[in-house]
Parts: structure tokens; C-alpha cells; sequence
């Protein structure tokens, strides 16, 4: 799922999807009403039946239904991660689902997790080697009530510390930040002490384990790794569910509660959770697509408890004409939009196509036509890493692309041997130079990007064209999608977590494994900084290190930052204690805590 989709850090990246279609309508808001969530009046103020404390856990009985409107694809396959299950929606679906060892908060800080864990993992240096312990709360089980212990730590290594077949890995994997570091996973105390150890420093460790694995639902923590590798491939579709409808978090996924027809589930509280007892009994999320103007009916028609909208050119102003029975709320977090450059494809192969492009465009004047519209807060993004209010960040783009210089990306398209024709059209040896910018389909704001685009373009020689292409985020089966290859520019965006070494999976050489790098391209010098970047355990040295890539991936021009990307949260004003999380952990990250005002 960038940074992303997805990022946990460790979690890849996770991408920031689109839905393909629309769904509210009143076909839709009566599946919900009579399907698989139950009877059900209003979505804000809609009552459920208690259920409960549940067995071990803690607090008063659940009750309330609160629908969430995903704005993004209905998963097919909800196993984190392989491509498949690397989306937006899958994280909403399992992120309180499935257990953590460390959380990231709305302010983009870290904890520990207090229900997981029974105390602070340590880190330190046993001969040489980075070592981390986790002490593991002994009232933590999964909702089978099988204890969660150190082969769940083990597994979830095993699933993630290589995409090499001949080193037990599995090619299905789609990154290995931080686990291809560890060197084993030990359990002691009944296994409920963990004992990681590295056989190469890995500075963010509190990212790994960030969504866990049932490691006796899987075929054990010492399972067949040929065996394994196709259990994780196969992954988790949507209609089957998590295996054995496993859960360690206060919510649970049955299978009964999964509709993939009218693409929707029903969270429920999980009976075996040992801590504060979630206060809703059901927690629906149904896909919605990302149409404004239904978003806004849904909310206007209480059918939407929670959206959670691109933010669109319109959409903000109408939903803030709903006040005060909506709340609403914009975001700049760890999310940015840019493009993605194929470099296997014949034109943008040369690089100097892909600097003419750079060139060509006037990221201020895209910024001022779509997000800064509705936000004066929005600008230019020069850096891959790190957003415009991390402290890490700093401006890395070379003058050549801080102005748009049509005139000097048509020098530099003459001077490497491309004919300007009578059409204004540039000509190379493999023929006319037009290009076809991809992006997800339904989302005004990206359309209005591409169309700022194209005159822009034009004005160096080169010709470009809209593609809403619902498959973009599709497996390699759909040949025009990012993992596939076949594209030439891609617009996208990636949502991340605070930690840098996310980012290693979507810049580094194919040779070392596709990961989450859809260019297709990449040096051994950027490869060794990332390898650097992600083995320094000090904060500065690691931030100057991603920094350094980022000025070497300027050199490249594979990918072109356009702008940090603002969040827009949209609530009925009686749902209790919703709050923004624009991490990759997302808007759901404290659904547990989640109530209807009485």
C-alpha cells in the first residue's frame, strides 16, 4: 500500500488509489441497509445491539454503527504485502485489525503499542550487533485465543526478509526494508520475549512488526520457506478473508461480513481483546468512490458517517456549507503527488526527454490550479523524502526546474539530436515525441493536473495526453498497470509513515527487486546512499544521507515531485473522537475509539 500505500515504513509505500466507480446511491445505501451490516436507520446517529463486554476485554458494551465511506478500489486481496494487497483500502481494513509493535500518531510521532506490549522495546549493542528485545503483553491472544508470541514476530520476518527464492526469500515480496537487516528472531519466556538481532544496523527498527502475522495459522514460524512463499503469494483474498478469521486488535473481520459485491465490510469488536473495548459494535466500510458531488450527498444525507476525500476543487466548499451538522478539516501529512517516468519506454528511456519535461512544466502555476484552490498553505515540493513541514526536509531541486524554461528543454531536445517539426512536435530516431500521462480514474483534481500539463508541454515540443486508466494500481495480469510496466508517465501520489527508510523500495535499482520502483530505473551510487541511509542509526546522519539521494535522483529524472498533498477529513458532527492521521496509518488509525455522541 507508499508512503505507500502504505507506510509503516515497512509496510512499502503505500499508493494514494482512486475508487473506479461510484457507489452511493440508493442502490448502494440499501445494500448497507439491508445486507451484510443489518437493519440500520441513520449512519451517524444509528443504533446497533450491545455486544457485550466480550471475554477478556475491558470497558462497556459496544454499541452504534458508524459507516466509513472509502474513497479508494475495493481490495481484491487484503495480505499487506504483496502488490495485491498494497493499497489504501486494504491498511483501513486490517489497521486495527491485525497488531503493531509501534503506532504512528496524528503529530507523525511514535509509540510503542501498550495493549501489544508489556514495556518499551530496548535497543542496544550486543558484539557489534544491533539488538532489539519486545516484551510482549501476556494477556495478548488472538481471537482464537491462541497467545500472540515470538513466532508471530518470526513469521512476520520470514514473510518480509527477501524477494530472493534461493535465499528462502519470495519474489512476491514487494519490499524488504529493514527485515533483509535482521539476522534472527528468538523467542524466550514462553514466547513471550522477542530477541531481534541484526546482522546489519537498521535505524528504523520501530518500524518493523507493524502488522503482524498469525504465525499458527500460516504454517508456523519454521514453516517450508518454497511452501510458505506460495501461501504468501496466494495472500488474502478479499472474499476468504484474513486466514481463520485471525485478530489481535479490537476490531475483527468474519467472513460472513465481507460482501465483495457491494464491496463492503463489517468490522465487529473482537471478543478476545484485551483492552479498552471498541464503542462501536459495528464499524462498516464501504467502498463510495471519490466523486465529489456524492461524497457530498452522503454526507448530507447521513448514508456517510466518515469520508475521507481527495480533496477536489469543489468539494471542500460545499462540505464546509454543512456545517454544523459536518466537520470537516484539511491536513498536509506525509502524502505527495508526482510523476513517475518509465524509463523502459522508448522515449523516456533518454534522459534528457525527461528533463525537457521537468523543464517544460511550472510546478508553481500546477500548485496555484489545483491544491491551491482550496489552501493557501499549499506549494512546490522539491524533495523526494521529506514533505514542505518535516524538519528534515531542505530544497534540492537544480534551478533548470524551480521555473518553467520551454525555451531550454527545447535546446537541450535539439542538442541531442531531436528535429522540431512544422507542427511544433519534436521528432526523435524513435519517431514522434508524444507522451501519454496515466492517473486514476474519477478525480477531478488530477484531470485538471494532466490538462495544466499538456499546454505546458507543448510549449517545449512535446506532445502529451490524458489516460484515466482504472487499472493503474492494478497486478502484473493488467498490462497497462504501474506493476506491469505498461505506462509512460504515471500521476500518483505516495503516503508515507516519518520513517525514511520506507522510501528505499521505491528508489532502488530493479536489480535488487522491482519493490515499489515503477520507473525502472536507478545507479549503484543512489543504491549504496539508500543502503547507507537506511543502516545509520543517527537521525541527522540518516536525514543528510536521504538527502543526498534525493540530489542524486534530481541527476536522474525518473520521478518529479509536484506538491505535498493535503488530507480532507469530513465527519457527522455526533461521531465522537474522530481525528486526522495523515500518515500512511490513516484516518481509522483510533476507530476503536470511535463513538455516538448519546
Amino acid at each position: 500500500m507508499r508512503r505507500a500505500l502504505t507506510d509503516q515504513s515497512v509496510l512499502p509505500a503505500l499508493r494514494d488509489e482512486e475508487a473506479l466507480h461510484v457507489r452511493l446511491t440508493k442502490r448502494s445505501a440499501a445494500l448497507i441497509a439491508t445486507g451484510i451490516a443489518g437493519a440500520m436507520a441513520l449512519t451517524a446517529c444509528g443504533g446497533g445491539s450491545s455486544s457485550g463486554s466480550g471475554s477478556g476485554g475491558s470497558g462497556t458494551a459496544s454499541s452504534g454503527r458508524v459507516v466509513y465511506g472509502e474513497p479508494t478500489p475495493f481490495p481484491e486481496n487484503i495480505y499487506p504485502f504483496i502488490s495485491a494487497g498494497n493499497s489504501t483500502a486494504t491498511n483501513d481494513i486490517i489497521v486495527r485489525v491485525l497488531p503493531s509493535a509501534f503506532n504512528v500518531n496524528p503529530d507523525f510521532s511514535v509509540d510503542w503499542d501498550r495493549n501489544v506490549l508489556a514495556s518499551e522495546p530496548t535497543l542496544s549493542n550486543t558484539g557489534g550487533k544491533q539488538v532489539n528485545v519486545y516484551k510482549i503483553n501476556p494477556k495478548a491472544v488472538w481471537s482464537d485465543g491462541k497467545p500472540l508470541t515470538a513466532d508471530d514476530f518470526k513469521i512476520t520476518w520470514m514473510a518480509n526478509r527477501s524477494a530472493d527464492p534461493a535465499s528462502g526469500g519470495c519474489e512476491s515480496v514487494l519490499s524488504t526494508n529493514g527485515y533483509a537487516n535482521i539476522d534472527s528472531v528468538v523467542g524466550s519466556d514462553n514466547g513471550k520475549t522477542v530477541t531481534v538481532t541484526y546482522k546489519e544496523p537498521y535505524a528504523d527498527w520501530q518500524s518493523l512488526f507493524s502488522t503482524m502475522l498469525p504465525a499458527h495459522l500460516m504454517g508456523g514460524a519454521n514453516a517450508d520457506p518454497a511452501a510458505f512463499c506460495k501461501t504468501t503469494t496466494a495472500g488474502w483474498p478479499i472474499a476468504q478473508g484474513i486466514v481463520g478469521e485471525a485478530s489481535a486488535g479490537p476490531f475483527q473481520l468474519l467472513k460472513k461480513n465481507i460482501d465483495a459485491g457491494a464491496q463492503a465490510v463489517v468490522l465487529t469488536p473482537n471478543p478476545k481483546w484485551w483492552g479498552a473495548k471498541p464503542k462501536l459494535s459495528q464499524l462498516v466500510i464501504q467502498e463510495i468512490g471519490n466523486d465529489p458531488s456524492k461524497t457530498v450527498q452522503g454526507l448530507q444525507n447521513q448514508e456517510i458517517g466518515v469520508a475521507y476525500p481527495q480533496p477536489q476543487l469543489d468539494l471542500v466548499s460545499q462540505i464546509n456549507g454543512l456545517k454544523p451538522n459536518v466537520t470537516s478539516k484539511i491536513t498536509f501529512g506525509l502524502s505527495f503527488e508526482h510523476l513517475d517516468f518509465n524509463t523502459q519506454d522508448k522515449n523516456l528511456a533518454d534522459i534528457n526527454v525527461r528533463k525537457a519535461i521537468a523543464m517544460a512544466l511550472d510546478r508553481q502555476t500546477i500548485v496555484d490550479q489545483t491544491v491551491g484552490q482550496f489552501s493557501s498553505d499549499a506549494q512546490v515540493l522539491n524533495n523526494r523524502f521529506y514533505v514542505n513541514n518535516q524538519p528534515e526536509y531542505q530544497d534540492n531541486a537544480p534551478a533548470q526546474y524551480k521555473k518553467a524554461d520551454p525555451a531550454g528543454a527545447k535546446a537541450l531536445l535539439q542538442q541531442a539530436g531531436y528535429t522540431l517539426g512544422s507542427d511544433g512536435i519534436f521528432t526523435g530516431k524513435n519517431g514522434r515525441l508524444s507522451i501519454q500521462i496515466m492517473t486514476t480514474p474519477n478525480n477531478p483534481l488530477r484531470e485538471t493536473t494532466v490538462e495544466v500539463m499538456i499546454p505546458m508541454l507543448k510549449a517545449a515540443g512535446i506532445q502529451a495526453s490524458f489516460n484515466a486508466n482504472p487499472d493503474i494500481f492494478g497486478d502484473t495480469d493488467k498490462p497497462t498497470s504501474l506493476v506491469a510496466g505498461g505506462f509512460q508517465v504515471a500521476l500518483f501520489a505516495w503516503v508515507s509513515t516519518p520513517f525514511v527508510s520506507s522510501n528505499q523500495s521505491i528508489y532502488y535499482s530493479p536489480a535488487n527487486g522491482l519493490g515499489q520502483n515503477y520507473t525502472r530505473a536507478g545507479t549503484p551510487q543512489i543504491d549504496q546512499v539508500l543502503s547507507q541511509m537506511v543502516s545509520q542509526p543517527d537521525p541527522k546522519k540518516a536525514a543528510a544521507l536521504a538527502n543526498q539521494a534525493d540530489k542524486l535522483l534530481w541527476d536522474q529524472m525518473y520521478t518529479l515531485p509536484l506538491y505535498q498533498k493535503p488530507t480532507f477529513i469530513a465527519y457527522q458532527s455526533n461521531i465522537k473522537n474522530v481525528q486526522d492521521n495523515s500518515s500512511q496509518t490513516g484516518p481509522l488509525w483510533n476507530a476503536e475509539k470511535w463513538a455516538l455522541a448519546q
